[in-house]
């Protein structure tokens, strides 16, 4: 398996300060990069509903933000073209209900999808929006890239939280690409249960097997929780071995769970330093 199309999720008001990153795991996988840059249709006020004036107003701030984007995307062009890359541009105004639509439509046709966060708080709906249409919808792998991460070198060294379920099976395979170019690869077993029927009789030493025939030599480490949260426990480990990369199966329940409820791969996605490869 080989990454060859990446497309790059972007909201379009910090789209030029994520371009960089973007371009550079397009450019370590040889790939070609689309950017999906989005703009969100203005808020409709609750009380321009039925008044035409408002409506007015709403109007030409819609006409505004079109022009706005179109103004970054040939920014974003003039950028690009200096890099030598294969790249198209797809810039699109939406409607924060439609964009998970969106992104799907467009991630069924990549290999990857990146989704590059604009801020240090909490998510943006375009973010939000953009992992759940891709992973729910266009079954393709989000490599989550934060604000600002902790090195804008990574996949050096890779963290695989494996759980032995399915999603972090996928996430494995889908990680490949990632895994053959990697230093050192830790495969973190979270609170194993030996069994035939949970984590084997010596947990984690399957998956080692299976990635050991690729040609890789993962250290397993098994990681107890000790009562923190699974999240906090992975991000503690990665960060005690220096990890800049995790690799694990996203949303293991329902969408519609995780938002009553949160999840792992919520708080992984709020608190995380350091890039996610996410598979479902």
């Amino acid at each position: 398996m080989s990454i060859r199309t990446i497309l790059a999720i972007m909201e379009f008001k910090t789209a030029l300060e994520s371009l960089g990153l973007a371009t550079a795991v397009a450019r370590a996988h040889d790939a070609h990069l689309t950017v999906l840059n989005i703009g969100e249709v203005p808020h409709l006020p609750f009380y321009g509903y039925g008044g035409h004036g408002y409506v007015e107003i709403w109007s030409e701030e819609c006409d505004q933000r079109k022009a706005d984007l179109a103004e970054v995307n040939l920014r974003m062009d003039q950028l690009l073209a200096r890099e030598g890359l294969s790249y198209d541009l797809r810039p699109y105004l939406s409607s924060p209900e439609r964009e998970d639509n969106l992104v799907a439509r467009h991630a069924i046709y990549c290999d990857l999808a990146v989704v590059l966060r604009s801020a240090e708080q909490e998510l943006e709906s375009v973010e939000k929006n953009a992992i759940d249409g891709a992973l729910f919808d266009s079954g393709r792998p989000v490599l989550y890239i934060p604000k600002a991460p902790e090195s804008e070198v990574f996949g050096q060294r890779i963290a695989i939280a494996w759980n032995a379920q399915r999603e972090a099976a996928r996430a494995v395979t889908d990680a490949l690409p990632f895994l053959k170019k990697a230093a050192q690869i830790d495969l973190l077993v979270i609170d194993p249960v030996v069994g035939d029927e949970e984590h084997g009789q010596d947990p984690g030493s399957d998956m080692a097997l299976i990635l050991s025939r690729h040609g890789l030599k993962p250290n397993v480490r098994i990681v107890s929780t000790e009562g923190r949260p699974v999240s906090q426990a992975l991000l503690e480990t990665a960060g005690e071995i220096k990890s800049d990369m995790i690799v694990m199966g996203a949303y293991g329940h329902s969408r519609l769970r995780q938002n009553i409820l949160g999840g792992t791969t919520s708080e992984m996605l709020e608190n995380s330093g350091i890039p996610l490869l996410l598979s479902r």
